[in-house]
């Protein structure tokens, strides 16, 4: 299985594969309005489309793939109160999965919120209703999906060995191949710099 650095790569590479196919499609559409004969008109929608089709989710997804919200790295006690089922359309590639629901104590207020991390089948059996588990939760949890019912805190690295198949952000759902580890936490958030300078200091 994978670790989260290969995983980070894999899709970043993914990512720019996506993007030189793009700017492949569009210098095909500039250089077939100068080629003799030049490009017919279905040719150029057709090219269109595919570069259209290409860059949606990249534009869609960039905000996620290079920051997201500021995370409180201060480790939390989360516990396990049951899961929801995500079902997905019976023609997509994307598998059902299960989500891990939890209630965390953040500044002595009880709040109901969800794992973010995708838990992957081998280590599901462990995260039993009033198990507890270590997560970090966003400073501002409705920052994340601009929802205050649709938050989600992530586990910390004391549970590295936990099995995930990538991570479900709200608006966001990523689904990779299984691996130990989180990803999640390797990309970049809003106060990065600030933990970084501060532990510096």
């Amino acid at each position: 299985m994978s670790r989260p650095e290969e995983r980070l790569r894999s899709e970043r590479s993914q990512f720019r594969a996506m993007w030189l196919v793009v700017i492949a499609l569009v210098a095909w559409l500039a250089f077939g309005f100068v080629r003799e004969p030049a490009a017919s008109g279905p040719e150029r929608l057709t090219v269109g489309i595919l570069a259209c089709c290409f860059a949606a989710p990249m534009v869609v997804t960039m905000g996620y793939r290079r920051t997201l919200p500021a995370l409180d790295r201060t480790p939390r006690q989360a516990t396990v109160t049951g899961r929801v089922r995500f079902e997905v359309d019976p023609d997509s590639d994307m598998p059902a999965y299960d989500l891990v629901d939890v209630r965390v104590d953040v500044d002595g207020v009880q709040v109901d919120t969800t794992i973010a991390d995708i838990v992957a089948a081998e280590s599901l059996a462990r995260f039993a209703v009033g198990s507890v588990w270590d997560v970090y939760a966003f400073e501002d949890p409705a920052e994340l999906n601009n929802d205050p019912h649709l938050t989600r805190v992530i586990l910390t690295e004391a549970h590295e060995d936990v099995v995930r198949t990538g991570y479900d952000l709200g608006t966001y759902v990523l689904h990779q191949e299984p691996g130990p580890g989180s990803d999640l936490l390797l990309r970049h958030f809003a106060n990065d710099h600030r933990a970084r300078k501060a532990a510096a200091s």
